[in-house]
């Protein structure tokens, strides 16, 4: 007897949701974490660069983002649980609300659910904790900072006269007007005590090294998650402009602010780095797409 054996060959569908996935896993936060960083001995490498954990006597891990659940975990796993007794580990990183899980040193903080790109009390809260924890570090001590796509709306610390609403008001009708992204984080910067360079001018820590994953074209370090370790090199007349531009009111919360808050000539003492972006994403998806 003859058995006729019919093989399906892949769909169209079946392709494009191979290289979609190539792509997505590109830049996986715990993915990224394990290129990016390494531990020999002594020695923490950041790319090309080294520090010596001798010298080091906490470790804080900060942060908000989408990936960066994936990216705390990942950095747990590479110290090691010896490591992180020795220098005592802590950490707080706020992501959205599916993204929780318990892990051993670093808390994640629940901080807008899903689907809602908007900030939320519980971020507020989230970020008041992660500037307290940086502004407590000493100059022995080293914090990681980790960013990715959603920063922006899950470290939301509005400065002294505007609320929480005022924010969400603003973003919205901007948001309704057109606003790019880069006008959007110009505005947001100037209303928040966390972005624009606030979580660098927070920290005392001797170092601080920031592992952004980019979700903005080109990667400009001062509009990922509004640049929370990046010198802010916008003004208030900026944000002010952008506001007038899209015809959204001008509120007291930005009109009331004299002064510059840590413009340049602040010693910031952080090392940025791109860990993943689009072109990452994108690449990888086109070497699927080739081998299809």
């Amino acid at each position: 007897m003859r058995y006729t054996v019919f093989v399906q060959k892949p769909s169209l569908r079946d392709h494009a949701l191979s290289i979609w996935n190539a792509g997505v896993d590109a830049v996986r936060g715990d993915r990224l974490i394990r290129e990016m960083l390494s531990i020999d001995e002594d020695l923490f490498s950041v790319g090309d660069n080294r520090i010596d954990l001798g010298s080091i006597e906490n470790i804080a891990v900060v942060g908000g983002g989408k990936a960066c659940a994936q990216m705390a975990e990942a950095i747990e796993e590479l110290l090691g649980s010896d490591l992180m007794r020795q220098k005592n580990v802590i950490g707080w990183v706020n992501v959205p609300n599916n993204c929780v899980k318990e892990l051993k040193k670093i808390h994640l903080h629940p901080s807008r659910p899903f689907g809602n790109n908007e900030p939320t009390q519980a971020g507020v809260e989230g970020s008041e904790k992660i500037l307290e924890m940086v502004s407590k570090l000493g100059p022995n001590d080293l914090c990681i900072c980790i960013l990715s796509g959603g920063g922006s709306a899950l470290l939301p610390a509005p400065i002294e006269g505007v609320t929480l609403q005022d924010k969400i008001d603003v973003t919205r009708n901007l948001s309704a007007a057109g606003a790019s992204i880069e006008e959007l984080n110009t505005v947001r910067k100037h209303m928040s005590r966390i972005k624009g360079g606030g979580l660098s001018r927070t920290c005392n820590a001797g170092r601080l090294i920031s592992l952004i994953i980019s979700d903005v074209l080109g990667d400009p370090l001062d509009v990922i998650a509004s640049g929370p370790t990046v010198e802010d090199t916008t003004t208030v007349e900026d944000a002010v402009g952008v506001l007038e531009k899209h015809g959204v009111e001008v509120g007291k919360e930005l009109g009331m602010r004299k002064e510059e808050i840590g413009k340049v000539g602040d010693v910031f003492k952080v090392c940025n780095f791109i860990i993943g972006n689009i072109e990452t994403a994108v690449n990888a998806a086109k070497e699927k797409a080739e081998e299809l």
